[in-house]
């Protein structure tokens, strides 16, 4: 589908239509001119706002991952008390409905290589992926004082993490069918969790 730029914001433009050609064509096939030509502009265009194809694409994974955070934290900032569980509830819900409403930038993110995800509760955070960091300091806040063990904590972290994810991947698959409240069923299956 070729998305005709019409005198928007032509960076946000191009990084969609990059995102587009990456889910169609894997990200080998990316090319400033072949994004260029999904949006109808020059093919120098691109130029303007990326230096290269490795620009692009860190502008593309920037995108999403602020657009992500963002949808996170309005989901977290609901709650006063930081320390209540039902704040995991609602990154939960947020994470899910987000790809929901977002169906392309879950293969963009997790088929190509856009993310790094250290699980380890020792392990090095400065490049880990922001989502995931962001779910292990709330885990933190509220179950750090819980006299949890390390090893039970991280896998608190990861079966949460695993959970979201997989309905979010489940809920993004173009042949599943299903036809009742998602919000409703992520918030069962958490809270069940």
């Amino acid at each position: 589908m070729t998305n005709t730029y019409h005198h928007g914001n032509l960076r946000s433009s191009l990084i969609e239509a990059g995102i587009e050609l990456i889910n169609k064509e894997g990200e080998k096939k990316l090319s400033l001119r072949k994004v260029a030509k999904m949006c109808g502009v020059s093919q120098t265009a691109p130029y303007s706002h990326f230096q290269s194809k490795e620009d692009l694409l860190d502008a593309m994974k920037n995108y999403v991952i602020d657009q992500f955070m963002e949808a996170l934290e309005r989901g977290i900032h609901s709650y006063e008390n930081q320390k209540n569980p039902k704040v995991l509830i609602e990154m939960g819900k947020s994470y899910v409905l987000f790809f929901i409403q977002n169906p392309k930038y879950f293969p963009f993110l997790f088929s190509e290589p856009c993310m790094k995800v250290n699980l380890c509760i020792d392990g090095d955070d400065s490049n880990n992926f922001p989502p995931f960091q962001l779910l292990k300091s709330i885990v933190f806040r509220i179950f750090g004082d819980a006299g949890m063990t390390k090893e039970e904590m991280e896998d608190t972290i990861i079966s949460l993490w695993a959970t979201v994810h997989g309905l979010a991947s489940i809920a993004t698959m173009k042949n599943v069918y299903y036809d009742k409240d998602w919000e409703k069923k992520i918030e069962d299956i958490i809270w069940n969790k």
